[in-house]
């Protein structure tokens, strides 16, 4: 008798994403069940109680879903939960918080599949990222860091606070990233006339970055805006932008529904494969980017 497939949704968070209640459903979990204001500490006796009420049949249905809104907490609460798993007691674990893992790594494939069509590719570029201490610009960061690419964490405010959380992220995920000042406008200008790829993870509905700040950059290739609320938070991208030049540059240009639609396939697919795997599979950033990459277009 085949075994009901059971999603566990952990976050430290007060509520549980509707988001990712609706993308467990759509991939076909039958149930999903959440924890909300979940601590570390917590993580290991719920994952053993999730583990050892199952058969092993009844594991390969079941998965463990690490949401809230710092990838840092829900990297680690995907840790510990594996860390109390062992054979024959195993079952999947998905760690993408805020959907950030996933939204990180459409944007980055986007870039990544525009860029090689020119004999280049993302471990080539120095990537500028505004609104880099967020969910998803601190993913964009260690996933392009970890191709190998050059990238400028730009400061919006004090630069001595983005240091702080920079230096964090480098020490914890052994990367290497930059701080570089983007308080003013002049400050900004100067970033990207340095970077070839620009990144915008700002919140919703702010205007960070206007054409007169890149329109004569000689180095400025591309740039991706992940912000679907209006305004955008790049001038002349708007959300259907898929790669077509900004008016009055050599600039290409990505926007938030056409980053989106890799998006939800990304985690939509890799929802499904889990259900379909025989042996447990383990997603977070690295696996998001590697899925979509494979299916850009």
């Amino acid at each position: 008798m085949k075994k009901t497939s059971i999603m566990h949704l952990f976050t430290a968070a007060k509520n549980a994403s509707p988001f990712d209640v609706n993308m467990a459903f759509d991939a076909g979990y039958e149930k999903i069940i959440s924890y909300t204001d979940v601590t570390l500490n917590e993580i290991i006796p719920l994952t053993q109680d999730a583990i050892f009420s199952r058969s092993p049949s009844g594991l390969k249905q079941q998965a463990l879903f690490f949401g809230g809104r710092d990838i840092q907490v829900a990297l680690e609460m995907q840790k510990q939960a594996r860390s109390a798993m062992f054979k024959p007691f195993e079952c999947h674990t998905f760690s993408d918080p805020s959907g950030a893992f996933t939204t990180a790594a459409a944007m980055l494939a986007k870039v990544d599949f525009y860029l090689q069509k020119s004999g280049s590719g993302l471990g080539k570029e120095k990537v500028a990222i505004f609104g880099a201490s967020g969910t998803v610009g601190s993913t964009a960061a260690l996933i392009a860091a970890r191709q190998g690419a050059t990238v400028l964490m730009v400061a919006h405010a004090e630069i001595a606070s983005m240091q702080a959380y920079v230096d964090k992220l480098s020490a914890s995920y052994d990367v290497k990233l930059q701080v570089v000042d983007g308080s003013n406008e002049a400050a900004k200008m100067a970033v990207l006339n340095e970077a070839s790829v620009a990144l915008c993870a700002t919140p919703a509905g702010v205007r960070v970055l206007e054409v007169r700040h890149f329109a004569n950059s000689k180095t400025l290739k591309v740039v991706a805006d992940v912000n679907a609320v209006p305004p955008s938070g790049i001038e002349g991208v708007d959300t259907f932008s898929n790669g077509g030049m900004i008016e009055g540059t050599q600039v290409a240009g990505f926007g938030a529904l056409a980053i989106g639609q890799l998006k939800y396939v990304t985690q939509n697919k890799l929802l499904e494969q889990m259900l379909q795997s025989e042996s447990p599979m383990h997603i977070d950033y690295h696996e998001a980017y590697e899925y979509a990459c494979a299916h850009v277009e």
